[in-house]
């Protein structure tokens, strides 16, 4: 059920957010469908996104939330930075973290393991590819099989 209501909520913020000039990084709901806590993690293609710019865009979703009324109880609104190790979710994603170190969470496992820490270096059709090790080949992971994924800046 909360899925369902953050595929909603996303599919209907995310045009919002992205006309303002900003990137839908993630959604997360707590609570149930009745209230709870809605967290939207925003950033600038550019990156650093201000306070200023979080309230700009909490200023715009709010109405719209208003009127779609996906969540029916009462609920807070929190709009805030995704953070240096930011969740990464979508193909544009990884394509633009090139080079930068990630940590992903299988949905099944791939050679036994259900977690791979690596540096991105590409996205070749549906596939993550990953440096593990200078010495050691390419991995490639499915997009379809990532449940999440990280950076790892620090």
């Amino acid at each position: 059920m909360i899925e369902s209501i953050v595929d909603r909520i996303t599919d209907v913020v995310e045009p919002a957010v992205v006309a303002e000039g900003y990137l839908l990084v993630d959604v997360e709901f707590t609570g149930s469908p009745n209230g709870g806590t809605l967290r939207l993690f925003v950033d600038k293609p550019e990156g650093r996104i201000s306070l200023a710019d979080c309230e700009q865009i909490s200023r715009v979703l709010s109405p719209l939330l208003d009127v779609e009324n996906i969540i029916e109880g009462r609920y807070f609104l929190e709009v805030s930075s995704p953070g240096i190790n930011r969740r990464i979710r979508k193909k544009d994603d990884f394509e633009r973290f090139v080079g930068t170190k990630v940590k992903i969470h299988l949905r099944s496992p791939q050679d036994g393991r259900k977690k791979v820490t690596g540096t991105i270096a590409g996205v070749e059709g549906g596939e993550v590819v990953l440096s593990e090790d200078p010495v050691k080949p390419m991995r490639r992971v499915a997009l379809a099989n990532i449940a999440r994924a990280n950076l790892q800046i620090m």
